[in-house]
């Protein structure tokens, strides 16, 4: 054995449920018994000559490690071979003699020490026998009280500490969470406010463009219907001359003159209200095309 091993059982015997604590090191065997209804301890402790001396009176010769494993099995309850039992004084002399075939023995009064000790028994079931390895343990009395409250006392206020110290881990977590999520509501809402701003812009941009194409259009009409009707006064004035005049000669007999060949009539005048209004329109429209 190596590191010291520390086993621990909950066991029902005869007189009631008992808490068996073992230690094992290389050379030394440590067991505890604690009742669950009194708190009651028995102790002791034994090393590799006594064990060893225990099971060569028994008849039944273990070395130091073996029993120690055989212990350990009893109990972990891996094996049915082994087992443990808890007994007085008045019952291991009860056992004693119902092996031997002797005479029961008077109890021990109640002052003795021997009627406070009890036996830790390892049985070991053969296939025709029953052999036990009785383990003293002297009365150690009940925990210190004081010492039990002050040892609660210590695990209340680490209890306490490691909760304080959690729950501000979780208010931390929570805050942290908190301000991440503020922090993103006023980004969207930054985002979504400057969003607006730049959709009321495109729409003013908008209707500022559909009055503008607006305005040049009526513009562009005007001037076409400008243009048309400086155009078209001159020849109208000098139709209504030929007529006249035509009608007149008529009138008095005479022929009526051979209008002019084309090649040898007058260009029309120049109308610089007709020409400055054929510019703009020419400027509207390039804008337009723009």
């Amino acid at each position: 054995m190596g590191e010291p091993r520390y086993l621990q059982a909950e066991c029902a015997f005869r007189s009631g449920a008992h808490t068996v604590r073992v230690t094992l090191t290389c050379s030394t065997l440590r067991v505890e018994v604690e009742a669950h209804g009194t708190a009651d301890l028995w102790r002791g402790e034994f090393d590799a000559t006594f064990i060893e001396d225990l099971t060569r009176k028994t008849g039944n010769f273990k070395q130091f490690g073996i029993f120690c494993s055989m212990l350990e099995s009893a109990l972990t309850q891996s094996s049915d071979s082994v087992s443990l039992e808890l007994l007085t004084y008045t019952d291991l002399e009860t056992l004693h003699s119902r092996k031997v075939g002797a005479i029961t023995r008077p109890p021990p009064s109640t002052h003795s020490p021997l009627n406070t000790k009890r036996y830790l028994i390892l049985v070991y079931s053969v296939e025709f026998d029953r052999i036990h390895y009785p383990l003293p343990l002297p009365y150690a009395g009940r925990p210190d009280l004081v010492a039990l409250v002050r040892e609660l006392q210590e695990q209340l206020a680490q209890l306490r500490a490691q909760r304080l110290e959690e729950t501000q881990h979780l208010r931390d977590a929570l805050w942290q969470v908190v301000e991440e999520k503020q922090a993103a509501e006023a980004r969207h809402q930054r985002k979504y406010r400057q969003m607006a701003a730049e959709l009321t812009q495109a729409k003013a941009s908008e209707k500022r463009l559909q009055l503008r194409v607006k305005n040049l259009t009526a513009e562009l009409a005007s001037c076409k219907r400008g243009r048309q009707k400086s155009a078209s006064p001159a020849p109208r004035s000098q139709e209504r001359r030929s007529a006249s005049l035509e009608s007149h000669r008529s009138s008095r007999g005479h022929p009526s003159p051979k209008s002019p060949s084309p090649a040898g009539s007058r260009p029309p005048r120049f109308d610089p209200t007709a020409f400055v209004r054929a510019r703009q329109c020419r400027q509207k429209e390039a804008e337009l095309r723009k």
